[in-house]
């Protein structure tokens, strides 16, 4: 995707880059009750002979697993990583005695505190925040988007903040908590609101107002690393990469190919307005939370915030308008076709809160067990 940049900046086209990496946190769960065992050192040992040790990671608890695709150019690469993982780590669950769950959280929890991984980091988050590391049972999934420009890469952060809401609710995937409905499509949001740093960033001047807000927060010893800045979107501290972290983890390998799809768009969108020197919205943070908030409780079974005009839109056509936003994009990258065909299957079949439900209802946790361990390796 190639832009022409603005005036007062140097001539000539500026190249949009498109390479992309996805991250899946994924849930070890026993096959019958739903509650969280803690194989994740036997799994994740298991997955390092099988598959690049490279794209196998610890997570704060003992019952989860983390996987990071390489740099990614086509959706194409990136869902053949993923589904070629989820295989994997299926087969290392079963081993254990485990089933592995793309949810955003636990269905049922009795364990407390939970068992957490055994690394100095981990125990220190533990020591600092007993009662939430108790039951973080959540899991996410993570869009690595690189803009090679620092300050372009900024200006995008800014640009994301009113979609991040949207794409909360497109990724809204864990209704359950405590083997009840928690009447919200996606609980994981609410349940990370308990934390220090979280929700949509706030607004940033430029690049040297992040890095000094940035630096005293790790300054407050609050935020004593770059991890606990817990924003949807982020800049990442290792890659020169734009982190979206809006998704719960989602329950096929299509359903997160989506994601990056969308939010690959989008980045690429934003980055190109950015360099042609159009403003960008400033909306306040309430707004932004009033609109998380809508988005967690429904995701895309009801209204959600439309910003412009703080009125409540039916969530597809909320949609509908990210799609026209990043159409040129998807069209640069090949991707228009397959991602409007999975948006149209969304309406149809509805996303991975909507989908567990309907299990739930039809066939109580025998069905709701069948979704799931189905859905991890279905494409």
């Amino acid at each position: 995707m190639v832009v022409r940049a603005a005036e007062g900046t140097p001539s000539g086209p500026v190249s949009i880059s498109a390479t992309f990496g996805v991250e899946e946190e994924f849930l070890l769960m026993d096959p019958r009750s739903a509650q969280p065992v803690p194989t994740g050192p036997a799994v994740r040992a298991a997955l390092r002979l099988d598959t690049n040790p490279d794209w196998v990671s610890t997570e704060l608890l003992d019952c989860q697993v983390e996987t990071a695709t390489p740099v990614c150019r086509t959706l194409a690469e990136a869902a053949e990583a993923l589904l070629d993982f989820r295989r994997d780590l299926a087969t290392s669950a079963i081993a254990t005695g485990a089933a592995a769950a793309g949810i955003g959280v636990i269905f049922d929890a009795d364990l407390r505190p939970a068992s957490v991984t055994d690394s100095p980091r981990y125990r220190g988050i533990a020591e600092r925040a007993p009662a939430l590391v108790a039951d973080q049972y959540v899991t996410g999934m993570h869009i690595h988007v690189e803009v090679p420009d620092p300050e372009v890469r900024l200006q995008v952060l800014n640009r994301l903040r009113p979609w991040l809401p949207l794409l909360t609710a497109v990724a809204a995937n864990s209704p359950f908590w405590h083997h009840a409905d928690s009447g919200f499509a996606s609980w994981r949001t609410i349940l990370y609101r308990r934390w220090q740093i979280q929700g949509c960033p706030p607004f940033f001047a430029d690049l040297h107002d992040y890095r000094v807000r940035v630096r005293k927060l790790y300054a407050s010893g609050v935020a004593p690393d770059p991890g606990h800045i817990s924003w949807l979107a982020r800049l990442s501290d290792q890659f020169p990469t734009i982190e979206v972290r809006a998704s719960d983890s989602q329950l096929t390998a299509d359903d997160s190919v989506l994601l990056a799809g969308l939010v690959r768009a989008l980045v690429a969108t934003e980055q190109a307005d950015a360099v042609a020197g159009n403003p960008a919205a400033n909306h306040f943070p309430e707004h932004l939370d009033v609109a998380l908030w809508q988005a967690a409780r429904y995701g895309l079974s009801d209204k959600l915030v439309h910003l412009d005009s703080a009125s409540l839109w039916p969530a597809f056509d909320v949609l509908e308008l990210l799609l026209r936003h990043i159409d040129d994009a998807l069209e640069h990258h090949g991707d228009r076709g397959w991602v409007h065909e999975q948006c149209a299957r969304l309406r149809l079949e509805g996303n991975g809160a909507q989908r567990q439900r309907l299990a739930l209802a039809s066939g109580g946790l025998p069905s709701w067990l069948d979704l799931v361990s189905r859905s991890i390796t279905a494409g």
